[in-house]
């Protein structure tokens, strides 16, 4: 088949996708992680200044043209694995990876070795609330869902025992190293708030 169009976004660094969706108005919600500053069609600036990464949101219309841009992170690294198109108000919720203490968009301190971070954005790509979900070891979310109540189903993997938010130990044993342990499945469900 012919190709239609395609696009290249980037900036002077590193800048990955992840995850791409086509939203109600024919256009496509495009997220991953982005450790460039303004720079080619980069026009928000990092929030950190360790050049680790931000979430870059992009939502272009349905020919692929930038209508809004968004980096969202704090002063580590942030990556973006999943954006739902669209959350039942017409926004987006957006999880990934935070390494970040409160700075810049976070407004929660990180837990342990990583942790989930969820964003709810509006229509607009403007930030309406944060969550950041972990122990004190690694905790990767992979996977963010709507439910029919209107919350949210975050599920990834976790190596936390007890500890930050988690409530349950991990159940399976892998001497990663002297104070890691094999990750197992960690689900959360959160109301819409």
């Amino acid at each position: 088949p012919a190709i239609d169009w395609q696009k290249t976004f980037g900036g002077d660094l590193t800048d990955r996708l992840y995850s791409i969706n086509q939203t109600s108005d024919g256009g496509f919600i495009i997220g991953g992680s982005s450790g460039s500053g303004i720079s080619g069609d980069k026009t928000v600036e990092l929030n950190g200044n360790t050049g680790l990464g931000d979430y870059w949101i992009i939502k272009t219309d349905i020919e692929g043209t930038i209508e809004w841009q968004k980096s969202i992170g704090g002063y580590d690294a942030e990556g973006i694995k999943t954006i739902i198109n669209q959350t039942t108000d017409g926004g987006y919720i957006i999880g990934g990876d935070s390494y970040s203490d409160i700075s810049g968009d976070k407004t929660e301190n990180s837990y342990g070795e990583g942790d989930y971070w969820i964003v709810k954005l509006d229509e607009n790509g403007n930030v309406v609330w944060d969550k950041t979900l972990g122990g004190s070891s690694i905790d990767r979310l992979e996977k963010i869902i709507q439910t029919p109540d209107g919350g949210f189903l975050a599920g990834g993997y976790s190596g936390s025992n007890i500890s930050g938010n988690k409530t349950e130990n991990v159940v399976g044993y892998v001497p990663l190293t002297s104070t890691n342990v094999g990750p197992d499945y960690w689900i959360v469900k959160l109301d819409a708030n």
